[in-house]
């Protein structure tokens, strides 16, 4: 036999009371909250153990090496063992998904069985046994009985029928090895299965169905060294795992421990109708290549690599997670729930923490961003701004300390890459270290070993159509390559970096995003909001519409100042929207149009940013606009606005906790906010406002009559 060892994040394993124990090779697991405090510090320190290899790794150029071939974060293995760099666009593309909920038979809905129709199977210590039970020869298990191989601790079915499971195994394996077309049902009524080298549940072949009967405890472990039978065996690689059809239904409690690898994992379509399942493991907590379907159930995992994840890059048709209902508390070393070709959520609720979490990544401010952010202004006081040019009024805009380099601000040292990895501790080797070139040792999704940590994630599209959700994200709350769709739901994000982020569309048509800390907190190339109640807190731009252009050249990348068009949109049409950010407020490489809702904007301090930021227009037809930031890069609302806007900037600084209002001339409140910061820069926009009008503006104590004359109209004081 092959031993293989897979190159692991982590290893769950402990001391007792809960958690997982190994001593000489068999491994046990106790429940209970103690226990699974436990696994959760040991998971803690498998990402430290975890870190110092992967900085080593690219401080050193050192490809990643297993002793043995094993579950590599590829999926695949090498003849030497060595885990060659993949390429990291191999991923879905396009999505011909239409389901918007989940299909399943009424034979993996129902979780009932006849007594007489089964086979009872007994696990005791060291051996399985077939139970003999009156009258069972007057059903169909008397005749399935004669259809089950039973090797002392091992069992292989072979036939399609029920087959009930209690009991507890210390070394032993359930292998089903029938006809994809026939169902098996395989009933676990109170199993502690373990096996020490290969899976505890080995399905190789069968439409199969585990039920948990109701209020049973059922435990499934394997060891962290499978010995294959065949050379160059890569699989199984879970503690479930199944190259046919899975699902599981029932309401009793599976605990499942992946030492070696996954959890649970399934070739083709994986379902959860009902069911808790407690889930560790060392790298994915549960995969479905095809796809993940949960229609409801409760689910705890923790995983040193994805939470729940659908890996068919192939079919356009598959890679895909659809969730209906249920409660999830997934904490993750990578992504909590990732999916191919689509990511749909109808219902649930949702508690994900990913990597580090957010709570030891340090944001910076647009000035510092590593993009340094081509900027889109057209001066240095912004569009339109010439009246304003030469006044750098007190507390409007500070250089940053020391000499600007020519070309503009470079980033920091020290700024953490999409991964969240930080330069290791200790001294630098004499001469320095040289990063290696070319592409990291591989993810298992084909991603580069600084591993993504996002919290929802898809390749191709992503649609919340409900749900509870509750994210501590080190990388991206929400995040496709592709385009993102919130209908619904109630999101509450905190981030080391975006907020939610699309690579090409997002849409955001209902539910409530509460953003709470991010670097960004809405990304996308076009950005449409069409309703919402929208919060957002950022240590950069409130919403950015940006992407990456082959019409920029590399020179205008290279100057932060440029003003750079890529074509970019921002539409706002509906919604409530508050954003209070540290870079620009509302930021476009293109175009931002405001046409109705009620959005309020706190940009920055410093005049180093914009509170609205634009490369081509900012064109206001409707809804209510107030924002209030800094001077330096302020740009006003376009000329080709058809709702009339008053624009304000007053010598000094007007102190956070301000009271900043409109009033008309018989002095009804108009518009209205406080402060978040100090600002001197002002812009109201508002149905209710006419040109020609007589309007008094207010800010803490300072006061001005102002009538308007033009569709945008500036005043000082």
């Amino acid at each position: 036999m092959q031993k293989r060892e897979p190159d692991r994040n982590l290893r769950t394993t402990g001391d007792g009371s809960g958690g997982v124990v190994v001593i000489k090779g068999v491994a046990e697991m106790n429940t209970g909250n103690e226990g699974r405090q436990r696994i959760k510090k040991r998971l803690e320190l498998g990402k430290m153990e975890t870190g110092k290899r992967k900085i080593l790794a690219v401080l050193l150029g050192v490809l990643l090496i297993c002793t043995m071939s094993g579950c590599r974060r590829d999926g695949g293995e090498t003849e030497t063992g060595i885990a060659k760099a993949a390429d990291t666009s191999s991923h879905a593309s396009v999505s011909t998904v239409t389901l918007t909920e989940g299909k399943y038979s009424e034979e993996k809905l129902d979780d009932t069985w006849d007594e007489n129709q089964a086979v009872y199977l007994c696990l005791e210590n060291d051996k399985i046994t077939i139970e003999e039970r009156t009258g069972l020869e007057k059903g169909d298990g008397a005749a399935l009985k004669d259809k089950v191989e039973v090797t002392k601790s091992t069992v292989v079915i072979k036939s399609a029928g029920t087959y009930v499971f209690s009991g507890t195994l210390k070394d032993g394996q359930i292998i089903v090895d029938g006809d994809k077309e026939e169902t098996v049902r395989l009933v676990f009524n109170g199993v502690s299965l373990t096996c020490t080298s290969l899976a505890p549940v080995y399905l190789k072949g069968g439409n199969v169905i585990i039920t948990l009967t109701e209020g049973t405890e059922n435990t499934l472990l394997d060891g962290s060294v499978y010995e294959f039978e065949d050379e160059g065996a890569k699989e199984p690689k879970a503690a479930v795992f199944s190259k046919d059809d899975l699902t599981f239904n029932g309401t009793g409690t599976l605990h499942v421990i992946g030492n070696y690898c996954h959890g649970i994992q399934c070739k083709d379509d994986l379902k959860f109708i009902s069911g808790t399942y407690i889930i560790s493991a060392v790298n994915d907590g549960i995969v479905g290549k095809d796809s993940v379907s949960i229609r409801d159930g409760h689910f705890t995992i923790e995983s040193g690599d994805d939470g729940i994840k659908a890996s068919n890059t192939e079919d356009s048709d598959k890679g895909y997670v659809l969730i209906e209902n249920g409660f999830f508390q997934i904490m993750a070393d990578g992504d909590g729930i990732q999916a191919e070709t689509l990511l749909r959520i109808n219902g649930g609720d949702f508690e994900i923490t990913t990597g580090d979490g957010s709570q030891n990544v340090k944001t910076v401010s647009v000035m510092h961003s590593p993009d340094a952010r081509q900027g889109s202004k057209t001066g240095m006081l912004g569009d339109k701004g010439a009246e304003m040019e030469g006044q750098i009024p007190e507390g409007g805009m500070t250089p940053p300390e020391g000499d600007i380099p020519e070309g503009g601000m470079t980033p920091p040292k020290g700024d953490i890459p999409e991964g969240g990895m930080a330069p290791p501790e200790g001294d630098i080797p004499e001469g320095g270290m040289t990063p290696p070139k070319g592409d990291m040792p591989a993810h298992e999704d084909g991603e580069s070993e600084t591993v993504s940590t996002k919290g929802l994630k898809s390749y191709v599209e992503l649609i919340i159509a409900g749900g509870e959700f509750n994210l501590d994200t080190q990388d991206d709350g929400i995040h496709s390559n592709q385009n993102v769709t919130v209908q619904g739901g109630s999101i509450t994000v905190s981030t080391g970096d975006d907020g939610i982020h699309a690579e090409k569309t997002l849409i955001v048509d209902g539910g409530s995003i509460d953003i709470q800390k991010s670097y960004e907190g809405l990304e996308g190339f076009d950005i449409v909001i069409k309703d919402g109640d929208i919060k957002i807190e950022a240590s950069d731009d409130g919403i950015n519409a940006a992407g990456d252009s082959e019409a920029v050249t590399e020179e205008k990348k290279k100057d932060f100042m440029a003003d750079e068009d890529q074509g970019a949109s921002m539409t706002i049409n509906g919604g409530i929207i508050y954003v209070n950010a540290n870079g620009d407020g509302l930021d476009a490489n293109g175009d931002i149009f405001i046409d109705g809702g009620e959005v309020t904007v706190h940009g920055p301090a410093d005049g180093g940013n914009g509170t609205l930021d634009y490369a081509a227009s900012c064109r206001i037809t409707g809804g209510t606009l107030v924002a209030i930031g800094s001077i330096g890069m302020a740009q006003k609302p376009s000329e080709d606005s058809t709702q009339v806007s008053l624009v304000f900037q007053t010598d000094k600084a007007i102190e956070a906790g301000a009271v900043i209002s409109l009033k008309d001339k018989e002095g009804n409140t108009l518009a209205e906010t406080v402060t978040e910061k100090t600002a001197q820069w002002f812009a109201i926009s508002s149905p209710n406002l006419s040109v020609g009008e007589e309007y008094i503006f207010c800010a803490g104590t300072a006061e001005k009559e102002v009538k308007p004359t033009q569709t945008v109209s500036q005043f000082s004081f």
